[in-house]
Order: structure tokens, then sequence, then C-alpha cells
């Protein structure tokens, strides 16, 4: 589609949380820092969400919307942001 930005794709690793993965993510789509994005709490909660990735036995994803992205964060802990 023209006029639409590419969607944003970050994996999470052993070196971040799952909600640094997808506040990056979201901030890397805007090209603004981190810090100036609303709290994710305000959108999703933290805790379930990671609960949701890091105890899942299946595939699937949680999907959501942040700060005017649609966010899928994949059970594989990749974080995909629409831009």
């Amino acid at each position: 589609m023209s006029g639409t930005s590419p969607p944003v794709i970050e994996t999470h690793g052993t070196d971040q949380s799952i909600v640094t993965a997808v506040v990056r993510a979201v901030a890397a789509a805007e090209g603004q820092p981190a810090r100036t994005l609303p709290p994710l709490a305000h959108t999703i909660n933290p805790g379930a969400l990671t609960a949701c990735i890091a105890d899942s036995n299946t595939d699937g994803h949680v999907a959501f919307d942040y700060s005017g992205h649609r966010v899928v964060v994949d059970t594989d802990g990749t974080v995909t942001v629409d831009g």
C-alpha cells in the first residue's frame, strides 16, 4: 500500500522483557524515544501480556492497539507493529 510505513518487527530476546520489546518496537515505528510513549499499562496489563507470551505452550498471538499502532506479539516473542 502506498502512503503507509512498513511494519516494524522486533524479536524479544533473553536480554529484554516482552514489554520492553513492545515499547521499543512502537518507539521505532514512531521514530521517537521510548520515554515519549504513554505507559503501556494504560493500554494492556503488562503482567498479563508477559504471562500470555512467556507461559504459552502453543502457537498464537496477542494483538492490541497502542499509541495509534496495531501491535501483534507472537508466542515466539516476535513483536510486529503496523505503522
